[in-house]
Formats: C-alpha cells, sequence, structure tokens
C-alpha cells in the first residue's frame, strides 16, 4: 500500500501510550463523537445493542462522561424510529455517519447503507445522507427525513461527518460549520469531498445553504460552489478512503484526518484486518501530509475519532476511539464495541 502524500514537517509520527480498551458490555459501531456544551461527550453508533443490550438499533446516541480509563457510557436515545439493527427501510438500513455540538445544539448526519456483504467486492455502499438535529443534548431529535427525501441524495455527499474542532465548536477558525464526506461508500473507497454552511444557518437544516470545495489557488484560497456536481475531491487514496472524520489539533494548529481501511478485501477473510493512516493540513482542505501508517491496526479496527475534551497540552497527547472487528468468528477476541487508546504525537 503505497501513500501518495509527502511527510509532514510538522508532526513526526505517534507513540502509544497504552493499549487499547474495551468499555464493559459494549457494542456497536462508529462511535463518532462530540464534545458537547454541557460538558459531557455524545457518540453515535450503528448496528448496536448499546451498553448492557439497551437497545437493538440501527443508530443510537450515548452519553460519555469522565476522562479514560474512568470514563462512564450510558446509551441515551435508541433512535427506535430508524429500526432495529439491519432492519432495513426500503433496500437498505438507516445508519448515523458524523455527529457535532454547535451552540448547544448537537447535529448527526443519517444516510442510507447498504449491508457490507451486499455487493462482490465487500464494499459498502451509502446515499441519500440528511442531518437531524436535538436541541435537549439528544433526548429527542427532529423528524427522521421519509426515505427518498434526503437533503443530499444520491451517493455525491452520502457520509458527511463534521469537523470537530473544541468543546460546542469554539476555536473554529471562521463562520462555517464544514463536513467531509467519503465518495458514496463506508469502506475503501477513493476520495473525500468538503461541504460547509453558515454556522447561524445550519438549522434551518436547508440543503440550499450548504456549498462545496470547487478547488483552491496557490495560496491555499478555496473556491465553493452550491452544486454538489462541481464539487472537487479535497484528499485521494483510491481503494483505502473511508468514512470519517477531520480534528482540529491546537497543539500543532493542524487539522487532522484519521483514514483507514480494509487491506485483503479480495482474501479468504475480507474483514479480517484494516490499516490506519493519519494526515494532517492547515486547513480542512489541505494540502495534506502523512505522519503515521498501521499497517496491522489492532483486531481489524476502524472508524477512528479523536475527541478533543480528551486532549492533553492541546493534543499533544489523545485518545483515540474506535470500534473492532464486526464479524466476531468463534474463536477471536471479542472488540465490537467502544474501544479507546492514548497516543503521543512526536513533534
Amino acid at each position: 500500500m503505497k501513500v501518495s502524500y509527502p511527510s509532514s514537517d510538522t508532526i513526526r509520527g505517534i507513540r502509544w501510550l497504552t493499549e487499547p480498551m474495551l468499555y464493559p458490555k459494549s457494542h456497536g459501531d462508529v462511535w463518532s463523537c462530540t464534545w458537547s456544551d454541557d460538558g459531557n461527550i455524545y457518540a453515535a453508533t450503528d448496528d448496536t445493542h448499546g451498553i448492557g443490550e439497551a437497545c437493538n438499533s440501527n443508530l443510537a446516541i450515548h452519553q460519555i462522561t469522565g476522562m479514560p480509563p474512568d470514563h462512564t457510557v450510558i446509551t441515551i436515545n435508541p433512535m427506535a424510529e430508524y429500526g432495529r439493527a439491519i432492519q432495513r427501510e426500503g433496500q437498505d438500513t438507516w445508519k448515523a455517519n458524523g455527529l457535532v455540538s454547535i451552540d448547544g445544539v448537537l447535529y448527526l448526519s443519517v444516510s442510507q447503507h447498504s449491508s457490507a456483504f451486499d455487493y462482490p467486492d465487500n464494499i459498502q455502499r451509502v446515499y441519500d445522507a440528511s442531518i437531524v438535529k436535538s436541541e435537549d443534548h439528544g433526548k429527542t431529535w427532529s423528524s427522521k427525513p421519509p426515505a427518498g427525501k434526503a437533503m443530499f441524495p444520491g451517493p455525491r455527499f452520502a457520509t458527511p461527518f463534521f469537523v470537530q474542532f473544541g468543546r460546542d465548536y469554539e476555536g473554529a477558525f471562521d463562520e462555517y460549520v464544514y463536513a467531509v464526506s467519503s465518495s458514496g461508500v463506508w469502506n475503501n473507497g477513493n476520495y473525500m469531498v468538503l461541504g460547509r454552511v453558515r454556522r447561524d444557518k445550519i438549522g434551518r437544516l436547508d440543503p440550499a445553504d450548504w456549498e462545496f470545495f470547487s478547488g483552491a489557488d496557490a495560496r491555499n484560497n478555496p473556491s465553493w460552489t452550491n452544486n454538489i456536481v462541481q464539487a472537487k475531491g479535497i484528499f485521494w487514496h483510491r481503494g483505502f478512503t473511508s468514512m470519517t472524520g477531520i480534528q482540529y489539533i491546537p497543539a500543532v494548529d493542524r487539522f487532522v484526518l484519521a483514514q483507514w481501511a480494509y487491506t485483503d478485501l479480495d482474501g479468504p477473510q475480507p474483514w479480517d484486518q484494516t490499516m490506519l493512516c493519519l494526515y494532517e493540513a492547515p486547513r480542512p482542505w489541505g494540502p495534506w501530509r502523512h505522519f503515521h501508517t498501521e499497517p496491522n491496526w489492532g483486531i481489524a479496527y476502524y472508524n477512528p475519532s479523536l475527541p478533543a475534551k480528551w486532549f492533553e497540552e492541546g493534543g499533544k497527547k489523545m485518545w483515540m476511539t474506535m470500534a473492532g472487528n464486526f464479524t466476531q468468528k468463534p474463536g477471536t477476541s471479542f472488540a465490537y464495541g467502544f474501544i479507546v487508546q492514548k497516543l503521543e504525537l512526536s513533534l
């Protein structure tokens, strides 16, 4: 696997400071995290039984308090209207993508996902993304989008993950909220695109308020278009670009993209091995530089997140969250739950 980006001159690499830790009785994947105004982390999970068999859901919302290794996770909303785990509405199932807290409101992107086993190439397709919101920290949400009437129809902006800053979007560099999406797949796609909406308009949940990155000049000044068809990729790695997000790290004044992919989809055990690649850039649209590759990432870990609440020294040290092998074959270690591991940036 060749990384086609130059090495970072800001971050030399990472060092793991702990072993991975699986939260007891947790079940599910994605665990996309955001730090809210009330001081808690909120996380969205897919294909989940929550904590201690609290639900059986396509997607659910959880609250995380405290600091690892003494954190506590509880399931606060099973999001029953989106169906039981693997229950289909039409051809496919509802899943959560990114979650963010902005001015005390939680925003969650949801979309239609195929099964990982539906296609011969073992790539899970995604389409028809929408954003819903909660004004009471996840207890209740705006209406589920009707199937076939998405904010962002089709696959072009199918997995929006919000670019994360500090507590309740503190530290954002301008008046916009940014979100990054893979190329209509959960795993092993080709590129990512970037959208944005004014912070004072995101609550309208109106797709007409959004615009998409369409290129940058020699000074890295971006251009934007309201036509998603004209969007340009901000990141390319053919066959190794999956659904994930971007986190701002104050200690280095850089945005970190934590990418992952399966490394042997054509092999006899396609789900048994993943890789992690870390990149940094001065802006969410790049230009990206590479600073770490984990070629065999744990027990097929995936969907990394870097919650800003758990930063030390502005992010020189931090905790990464992830989920692990979803196949859970007999004789393998259980990893399909909420996993945290501490790391340190080498500068």
